[in-house]
C-alpha cells in the first residue's frame, strides 16, 4: 500500500509545473456572429483577434457548432509585450518573442521553448449568440 501511495505522490508531483503561472483576468464577452464585424468567423476554420484577456483573444471557430477562444499573451512569458499570431498557413499560431509555436485548433504546442498549451476561455454557442467567459 505504500508503495501505491508514493507512486501517486510522485506522479502528482511530476505532473506540476511549477513555472506556469498565467495571470487571472475576467473575461465576459457576449457575441451576436451574425454583425458583419464577425464576417471572418461566419465559416469553419475563421478566426479573428478581440480585445480583451491578458494579451488580446483570439476567437477560432472550429466547425458549424464550437468556438475556441484563446488568450493572445504566450504561456512561455505571458506578462511579456508579445501576443501571439496566426501564421500565413492559418493552422499554427507563433509567439514572436520566443519563436514558439501553437496548433490552432487546440492550442497545444508543436514547437517550444513554450511547454504548456495556450490559455483557452469557455465558450458557448447558442444561435447566433456567443459568449466567451472564464
Amino acid at each position: 500500500m505504500k508503495k501505491i501511495y508514493l507512486f501517486l505522490l510522485c506522479l502528482t508531483l511530476s505532473c506540476e509545473n511549477e513555472n506556469y503561472n498565467f495571470p487571472q483576468v475576467d473575461v465576459n464577452l457576449y457575441l451576436y456572429i451574425n454583425n458583419p464585424e464577425f464576417f471572418n468567423v461566419e465559416s469553419p476554420g475563421g478566426w479573428m483577434y478581440l480585445n480583451g484577456g491578458v494579451g488580446g483573444i483570439l476567437l477560432y471557430r472550429k466547425n458549424l457548432d464550437e468556438f475556441i477562444a484563446y488568450d493572445r499573451a504566450s504561456t512561455f512569458n505571458p506578462t511579456s509585450e508579445c501576443q501571439v499570431s496566426v501564421e500565413n498557413d492559418n493552422i499554427s499560431i507563433k509567439d514572436p518573442c520566443s519563436d514558439s509555436k501553437f496548433l490552432i485548433t487546440d492550442g497545444s504546442v508543436i514547437q517550444g521553448p513554450a511547454n504548456q498549451p495556450l490559455k483557452r476561455y469557455n465558450t458557448i454557442y447558442s444561435g447566433n449568440n456567443l459568449s466567451i467567459f472564464n
